[in-house]
């Protein structure tokens, strides 16, 4: 295992021990993790050229074809899977499935490689249509109403996608020695923004490690087989070569299972929301493993 590997893995374990470890000082870090996403893009996308983001809106049909996988085959096939198989876990498979591809997962390109473009394509078509797409399978399926305000998705993309998009065009337009050194030093700076999600994350949801330990580890297997699943099912359905596959898989198992955690909790409660938040742990572990087990990478 390289050296970069080794610190990741260590950060992951220990940012997520600590927050099961430390609740109480992790929550206070857990109310800015936006602001923690959004340092972490802009780190990541500051080698993203505006052309090529634009080329994969021109030339659409890789990004039509992994956003109607991503929010409508997807979600419909992993909820009718588990409806026969456990039907419990049926309604938080179903919501982590359908939500939009992830706000860290420039980050996750930019270590296991694949086409950034189509990645921050992925992340900002399905963030605009999961407010709509979501609540509208869930309500066919399971009947539960529930709205994702769409102003506050528009907020979330504003705050934490648009705006490191911007700092990062203006910080090579206007400051290219700055530019270079943020991409050079992206890595080590990225880490420091993933131990505080983590730390947040893990201690608002510490107590099932004390207190439900048997729906703890099936809910941990079950995001470990949701992430085997998303991995499989992008890598299969992205047209292309395997910078495309790459991204696909990318696309479909690095998603906003933050904001799942959110608004699952507020309407669904704490159990269906812990699918969510315990997917931080294959989220990270997958990239170890990708990056030593898949070819090409």
């Amino acid at each position: 295992m390289r050296h970069n590997d080794v610190v990741l893995a260590a950060c992951i374990a220990g940012s997520m021990s600590a927050g099961v470890l430390l609740p109480s000082a992790g929550l206070l870090v857990e109310p800015y993790i936006l602001v923690w996403l959004g340092a972490l893009l802009f780190l990541n996308l500051i080698r993203l050229k505006t052309s090529d983001l634009l080329a994969t809106f021109t030339k659409p049909r890789q990004l039509a074809v992994l956003s109607a996988v991503k929010l409508a085959a997807l979600p419909v096939g992993m909820y009718a899977l588990v409806y026969f198989v456990y039907q419990p876990f049926a309604l938080p498979v179903l919501l982590l499935s359908g939500i939009s591809t992830g706000l860290g997962a420039p980050f996750v390109v930019n270590l296991i490689g694949g086409r950034l473009p189509l990645i921050v394509g992925m992340i900002i078509a399905t963030s605009l249509a999961v407010p709509f797409v979501l609540p509208s399978i869930v309500y066919a399926l399971v009947g539960s109403q529930f709205d994702i305000p769409v102003i506050d998705m528009v907020f979330l993309l504003s705050a934490a996608l648009f705006t490191p998009l911007a700092a990062g065009w203006f910080t090579k337009k206007r400051f290219p020695v700055a530019s270079r050194f943020v991409d050079e030093k992206s890595f080590p700076l990225s880490l420091v923004f993933i131990v505080l999600i983590n730390f947040g994350m893990f201690a608002k949801f510490s107590s099932y490690f004390y207190e439900e330990q048997v729906f703890l580890l099936q809910t941990i297997a079950t995001a470990f087989i949701c992430y085997a699943a998303y991995s499989l099912v992008g890598y299969a359905s992205a047209p292309g070569g395997q910078q495309e596959r790459s991204a696909g898989l990318i696309a479909m198992s690095y998603v906003n299972n933050v904001l799942v955690a959110v608004f699952a909790f507020q309407f669904f409660g704490s159990q269906v929301a812990a699918l969510a938040a315990l997917y931080n742990i294959p989220y990270y572990v997958g990239i170890v493993a990708i990056k030593r087990f898949m070819p090409g990478q």
